[in-house]
């Protein structure tokens, strides 16, 4: 699930609200920004999800979860920079576990999915 906000509307969401989301992404565009033809996107922060030992998940499980996608004029690097300082405060604050430009995960090709998900 993808959810698109304008970066000044950021401020205006509830920091629990912003804790519910698996990664936060930025991007110059609303247009489907998971294309991998799209350049103007960055992963910006990803949450560490823990995981009982009981439940094998796989990474195709990762892909469903909610994404908060910031929209921005620019990923110039002083801009992405301010934005990690006031999602840094917020996450502190909630005692969330995650890191900031995380390596972009590989996409699991529909073939390869196991869609057994019990939990």
């Amino acid at each position: 699930m993808n959810t698109f906000v304008p970066m000044e509307k950021l401020q205006e969401m509830e920091r629990e609200e912003v804790a519910h989301f698996y990664e936060i992404w930025i991007t110059t565009s609303e247009a489907w920004p998971q294309d991998p033809k799209t350049t103007e996107r960055e992963c910006l922060w990803r949450s560490d999800r823990e995981l009982t030992q009981d439940v094998k998940i796989e990474e195709a499980h990762f892909q469903n979860l909610p994404r908060l996608w910031l929209v921005v004029k620019s990923l110039d690097d002083s801009y992405v920079r301010k934005i990690e300082q006031v999602l840094g405060k917020h996450f502190e604050e909630l005692k969330l576990k995650g890191e900031f430009a995380p390596v972009e995960k590989p996409k699991v090709s529909s073939d390869e999915k196991n869609t057994d998900l019990r939990s």
